[in-house]
């Protein structure tokens, strides 16, 4: 990240204010969404970046895409980079989180509620499925890679998905070594 700008904290503030305003979906759009704004618009950040920010913290406890945005801030600015991208970050979905919950508990038995639930739930799978394919054409260059991906999504099903990125890790390290003591 060496050639990569640094913003300052409005930027940063405003930049995840306005990505965790459009993240619906969870972590692959929300992905979808960084990629967009942060590495292609912004260029803070490289795709490669991004993958650290999901390697690093998809095996830890809790919410993989809040400690992706912190990952992400705490790059930009440290610890305060972190404080201010994770908090700007949850704002809208705490503010829109809060209504839904009242409009949902007061009319509970509206088709329109109902109805709207079941087309952003099929909305966000379609926008996943898209951030998903984004990342595997980004990241599985080699057949080996691609091997390797469909290895974790094989073993996603049925083990701790830590398990998964270390067993998968340890077989890229040996890949790396093989590879680079071939050449």
């Amino acid at each position: 990240m060496d050639t990569i700008s640094r913003p300052g904290f409005p930027a940063v503030g405003v930049a995840f204010l306005s990505i965790g305003t459009v993240a619906f979906g969870g972590l692959g759009t929300a992905l979808s969404i960084i990629q967009r704004e942060a590495v292609e618009k912004r260029g803070w950040f490289t795709p490669g970046d991004i993958t650290d920010a999901l390697a690093f913290t998809k095996p830890l406890p809790g919410s993989t895409i809040v400690q992706v945005i912190a990952f992400l801030g705490w790059r930009l600015g440290r610890w305060p980079g972190a404080l201010v991208a994770t908090s700007a970050f949850l704002t809208p979905s705490i503010v829109l989180m809060v209504a839904a919950a009242v409009v949902v508990a007061s009319l509970p038995d509206a088709v329109w509620v109902s109805g709207s639930l079941v087309g952003i739930q099929v909305a966000v799978v379609g926008l996943l499925a898209g951030a998903i394919w984004k990342l595997v054409r980004s990241e599985a260059k080699s057949w080996s890679l691609l091997i390797a991906l469909s290895m974790s999504f094989a073993l996603g099903f049925i083990v701790n998905a830590a398990l998964v990125v270390v067993v998968i890790g340890a077989a890229g390290v040996t890949w790396l070594s093989r590879d680079q003591s071939d050449a």
